[in-house]
Protein backbone atom coordinates (compact mmCIF):
# COMPACT_ATOMS: atom_id res chain seq x y z
CA UNK A 1 0.00 0.00 0.00
CA UNK A 2 1.44 3.32 -1.02
CA UNK A 3 1.55 6.21 1.42
CA UNK A 4 0.37 9.77 0.81
CA UNK A 5 1.90 11.52 -2.13
CA UNK A 6 4.51 14.16 -1.20
CA UNK A 7 3.43 17.74 -1.55
CA UNK A 8 5.05 19.53 -4.51
CA UNK A 9 7.71 22.04 -3.47
CA UNK A 10 6.55 25.64 -3.27
CA UNK A 11 9.18 26.64 -5.81
CA UNK A 12 7.35 24.50 -8.39
CA UNK A 13 4.67 27.17 -8.75
CA UNK A 14 4.49 27.64 -12.56
CA UNK A 15 5.47 31.29 -12.63
CA UNK A 16 8.62 31.10 -14.72
CA UNK A 17 12.30 30.62 -13.88
CA UNK A 18 13.27 30.97 -10.19
CA UNK A 19 14.32 34.41 -9.02
CA UNK A 20 17.17 35.08 -6.62
CA UNK A 21 16.44 37.34 -3.68
CA UNK A 22 19.68 39.26 -4.19
CA UNK A 23 18.64 40.10 -7.76
CA UNK A 24 15.20 41.29 -6.64
CA UNK A 25 16.85 43.47 -3.99
CA UNK A 26 19.34 44.88 -6.49
CA UNK A 27 16.52 45.77 -8.89
CA UNK A 28 14.56 47.49 -6.11
CA UNK A 29 17.52 49.54 -4.89
CA UNK A 30 18.51 50.51 -8.43
CA UNK A 31 14.91 51.41 -9.29
CA UNK A 32 14.61 53.64 -6.22
CA UNK A 33 17.90 55.37 -7.02
CA UNK A 34 16.95 55.95 -10.66
CA UNK A 35 13.47 57.19 -9.71
CA UNK A 36 14.78 59.65 -7.11
CA UNK A 37 17.36 60.95 -9.59
CA UNK A 38 14.76 61.31 -12.33
CA UNK A 39 12.31 63.09 -10.01
CA UNK A 40 14.97 65.57 -8.92
CA UNK A 41 15.78 66.25 -12.58
CA UNK A 42 12.09 66.74 -13.43
CA UNK A 43 11.60 69.16 -10.57
CA UNK A 44 14.64 71.16 -11.63
CA UNK A 45 13.30 71.49 -15.17
CA UNK A 46 9.64 71.94 -14.19
CA UNK A 47 9.35 73.61 -10.77
CA UNK A 48 6.07 72.69 -9.11
CA UNK A 49 5.66 76.12 -7.51
CA UNK A 50 5.06 77.68 -10.93
CA UNK A 51 1.85 77.91 -12.92
CA UNK A 52 -0.88 75.28 -13.00
CA UNK A 53 0.37 74.10 -16.39
CA UNK A 54 3.86 73.56 -14.96
CA UNK A 55 2.46 71.52 -12.06
CA UNK A 56 0.58 69.32 -14.53
CA UNK A 57 3.85 68.80 -16.39
CA UNK A 58 5.54 67.82 -13.12
CA UNK A 59 2.87 65.18 -12.54
CA UNK A 60 3.30 63.80 -16.06
CA UNK A 61 7.07 63.88 -15.60
CA UNK A 62 6.68 61.93 -12.36
CA UNK A 63 4.72 59.22 -14.18
CA UNK A 64 7.44 59.05 -16.84
CA UNK A 65 10.20 58.94 -14.22
CA UNK A 66 8.49 56.09 -12.34
CA UNK A 67 7.95 54.11 -15.52
CA UNK A 68 11.39 54.36 -17.05
CA UNK A 69 13.31 54.10 -13.76
CA UNK A 70 11.75 50.74 -12.91
CA UNK A 71 11.84 49.38 -16.45
CA UNK A 72 15.52 50.32 -16.69
CA UNK A 73 16.34 48.74 -13.32
CA UNK A 74 14.54 45.50 -14.15
CA UNK A 75 16.09 45.34 -17.61
CA UNK A 76 19.59 45.96 -16.23
CA UNK A 77 19.39 43.34 -13.47
CA UNK A 78 17.31 40.58 -15.05
CA UNK A 79 17.52 40.95 -18.84
CA UNK A 80 21.07 42.20 -19.24
CA UNK A 81 22.47 40.76 -16.01
CA UNK A 82 20.74 37.38 -15.76
CA UNK A 83 19.92 36.76 -19.41
CA UNK A 84 16.16 36.47 -18.87
CA UNK A 85 13.62 37.64 -21.42
CA UNK A 86 10.52 39.67 -20.63
CA UNK A 87 8.55 36.51 -21.42
CA UNK A 88 10.51 34.80 -18.63
CA UNK A 89 9.39 37.63 -16.35
CA UNK A 90 5.71 37.06 -17.17
CA UNK A 91 5.00 39.02 -20.34
CA UNK A 92 3.32 36.22 -22.24
CA UNK A 93 0.08 36.17 -24.23
CA UNK A 94 -2.75 34.30 -22.46
CA UNK A 95 -5.97 33.00 -23.93
CA UNK A 96 -8.72 35.46 -24.89
CA UNK A 97 -10.76 34.33 -21.90
CA UNK A 98 -8.14 35.61 -19.46
CA UNK A 99 -7.85 38.90 -21.33
CA UNK A 100 -11.61 39.43 -21.05
CA UNK A 101 -11.54 38.51 -17.37
CA UNK A 102 -8.80 41.09 -16.78
CA UNK A 103 -10.66 43.90 -18.55
CA UNK A 104 -13.99 42.98 -16.95
CA UNK A 105 -12.42 42.86 -13.50
CA UNK A 106 -11.04 46.35 -14.09
CA UNK A 107 -14.54 47.67 -14.80
CA UNK A 108 -15.85 45.91 -11.71
CA UNK A 109 -13.04 47.00 -9.41
CA UNK A 110 -13.46 50.75 -9.90
CA UNK A 111 -16.99 51.08 -8.41
CA UNK A 112 -15.88 48.98 -5.44
CA UNK A 113 -12.82 51.19 -4.99
CA UNK A 114 -14.94 54.35 -5.14
CA UNK A 115 -17.27 52.91 -2.51
CA UNK A 116 -14.32 51.96 -0.31
CA UNK A 117 -12.84 55.45 -0.73
CA UNK A 118 -16.15 57.06 0.26
CA UNK A 119 -16.16 54.99 3.45
CA UNK A 120 -12.46 55.33 4.26
CA UNK A 121 -11.80 59.02 3.68
CA UNK A 122 -14.15 60.37 6.37
CA UNK A 123 -12.83 57.80 8.85
CA UNK A 124 -9.19 58.57 8.01
CA UNK A 125 -9.69 62.31 7.64
CA UNK A 126 -8.31 62.36 4.09
CA UNK A 127 -9.68 63.93 0.93
CA UNK A 128 -8.59 63.68 -2.71
CA UNK A 129 -9.98 67.08 -3.73
CA UNK A 130 -7.08 69.22 -2.45
CA UNK A 131 -4.59 67.13 -4.40
CA UNK A 132 -6.62 67.57 -7.60
CA UNK A 133 -6.80 71.32 -7.10
CA UNK A 134 -3.08 71.43 -6.30
CA UNK A 135 -2.14 69.94 -9.66
CA UNK A 136 -4.98 71.01 -11.95
CA UNK A 137 -6.41 74.19 -10.44
CA UNK A 138 -9.81 74.93 -11.93
CA UNK A 139 -9.14 72.69 -14.94
CA UNK A 140 -8.85 75.57 -17.41
CA UNK A 141 -5.13 74.90 -17.95
CA UNK A 142 -5.65 71.15 -18.32
CA UNK A 143 -5.70 70.47 -22.07
CA UNK A 144 -6.61 67.47 -24.18
CA UNK A 145 -2.88 66.97 -24.78
CA UNK A 146 -2.33 66.75 -21.01
CA UNK A 147 -5.17 64.25 -20.73
CA UNK A 148 -3.86 62.02 -23.53
CA UNK A 149 -0.33 62.09 -22.13
CA UNK A 150 -1.56 61.20 -18.65
CA UNK A 151 -3.61 58.34 -20.09
CA UNK A 152 -0.53 57.07 -21.92
CA UNK A 153 1.55 57.01 -18.75
CA UNK A 154 -0.95 56.64 -15.91
CA UNK A 155 -3.40 54.43 -17.78
CA UNK A 156 -1.01 52.27 -19.81
CA UNK A 157 2.71 52.43 -18.97
CA UNK A 158 2.57 52.83 -15.18
CA UNK A 159 0.25 49.81 -14.70
CA UNK A 160 2.43 47.72 -17.01
CA UNK A 161 5.53 48.68 -15.02
CA UNK A 162 3.90 48.14 -11.62
CA UNK A 163 2.67 44.69 -12.58
CA UNK A 164 6.15 43.71 -13.69
CA UNK A 165 7.55 44.96 -10.37
CA UNK A 166 4.91 43.90 -7.83
CA UNK A 167 3.54 40.72 -9.42
CA UNK A 168 6.29 39.72 -11.86
CA UNK A 169 9.11 40.14 -9.34
CA UNK A 170 7.92 40.56 -5.74
CA UNK A 171 4.88 38.26 -5.75
CA UNK A 172 6.65 35.69 -7.89
CA UNK A 173 9.76 35.64 -5.67
CA UNK A 174 7.54 35.21 -2.60
CA UNK A 175 5.36 32.62 -4.33
CA UNK A 176 8.35 30.48 -5.16
CA UNK A 177 8.95 30.25 -1.40
CA UNK A 178 5.48 30.53 0.17
CA UNK A 179 1.92 29.40 -0.41
CA UNK A 180 -0.35 31.63 -2.47
CA UNK A 181 -2.09 33.61 0.27
CA UNK A 182 0.99 34.64 2.28
CA UNK A 183 2.75 35.64 -0.95
CA UNK A 184 -0.30 37.53 -2.22
CA UNK A 185 -0.88 39.35 1.08
CA UNK A 186 2.72 40.47 1.48
CA UNK A 187 3.04 41.66 -2.13
CA UNK A 188 -0.35 43.40 -1.93
CA UNK A 189 0.69 45.17 1.28
CA UNK A 190 3.89 46.42 -0.38
CA UNK A 191 1.84 47.52 -3.40
CA UNK A 192 -0.44 49.47 -1.08
CA UNK A 193 2.40 51.16 0.82
CA UNK A 194 3.85 52.36 -2.50
CA UNK A 195 0.67 54.38 -3.12
CA UNK A 196 1.22 56.83 -0.28
CA UNK A 197 -1.76 58.05 1.74
CA UNK A 198 -3.66 55.67 4.01
CA UNK A 199 -6.86 55.48 1.95
CA UNK A 200 -4.97 54.92 -1.30
CA UNK A 201 -2.73 52.35 0.38
CA UNK A 202 -5.70 50.32 1.63
CA UNK A 203 -7.51 50.41 -1.72
CA UNK A 204 -4.35 49.57 -3.70
CA UNK A 205 -3.54 46.78 -1.25
CA UNK A 206 -6.97 45.25 -1.73
CA UNK A 207 -6.60 45.56 -5.50
CA UNK A 208 -3.29 43.72 -5.26
CA UNK A 209 -5.04 40.49 -4.24
CA UNK A 210 -7.03 39.90 -7.47
CA UNK A 211 -4.00 41.04 -9.45
CA UNK A 212 -1.90 38.32 -7.82
CA UNK A 213 -4.71 35.78 -8.32
CA UNK A 214 -4.87 36.55 -12.04
CA UNK A 215 -1.12 36.06 -12.40
CA UNK A 216 -1.28 32.82 -10.41
CA UNK A 217 -4.13 31.30 -12.38
CA UNK A 218 -3.30 32.50 -15.89
CA UNK A 219 0.49 32.08 -15.57
CA UNK A 220 0.81 35.41 -17.36
CA UNK A 221 1.07 39.04 -16.29
CA UNK A 222 -1.16 40.14 -19.17
CA UNK A 223 -4.56 39.70 -17.42
CA UNK A 224 -3.31 41.57 -14.34
CA UNK A 225 -1.89 44.31 -16.57
CA UNK A 226 -5.23 44.62 -18.38
CA UNK A 227 -7.13 44.85 -15.08
CA UNK A 228 -4.73 47.50 -13.81
CA UNK A 229 -4.76 49.47 -17.08
CA UNK A 230 -8.56 49.40 -17.28
CA UNK A 231 -8.92 50.48 -13.65
CA UNK A 232 -6.39 53.32 -13.93
CA UNK A 233 -7.74 54.56 -17.27
CA UNK A 234 -11.31 54.71 -15.98
CA UNK A 235 -10.19 56.47 -12.79
CA UNK A 236 -8.25 59.04 -14.81
CA UNK A 237 -11.17 59.66 -17.16
CA UNK A 238 -13.45 60.24 -14.18
CA UNK A 239 -10.89 62.71 -12.85
CA UNK A 240 -10.79 64.53 -16.18
CA UNK A 241 -14.59 64.67 -16.23
CA UNK A 242 -14.64 66.12 -12.71
CA UNK A 243 -12.23 68.84 -13.86
CA UNK A 244 -13.88 69.71 -17.16
CA UNK A 245 -17.60 69.37 -16.47
CA UNK A 246 -17.74 72.29 -14.00
CA UNK A 247 -16.04 74.42 -16.68
CA UNK A 248 -18.67 73.40 -19.24
CA UNK A 249 -21.66 73.87 -16.93
CA UNK A 250 -23.66 77.07 -17.55
CA UNK A 251 -22.93 79.78 -15.01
Amino acid sequence: MSGPQPRPPRSAAPLGPPLRGVDVLRAILLGIALFVGAILAVRQMLPDDASTGARINVLIGSFAAWTFAWLAAIWFVFVRGRGLSFADLGYTVPGRRWALIGVGAGFGALPLALLAAALLRPALGSDSLPSLQQYFGSGADFTVFHAMTMLLYGGFLVPLTEELLFRGLLFRWLRQRLDFWPAALVSAALFGVAHGTADKAIIAGLLGLPLAWLFERSRSLAPAILLHQTYNSLALMLTFAALWLPEAAPG
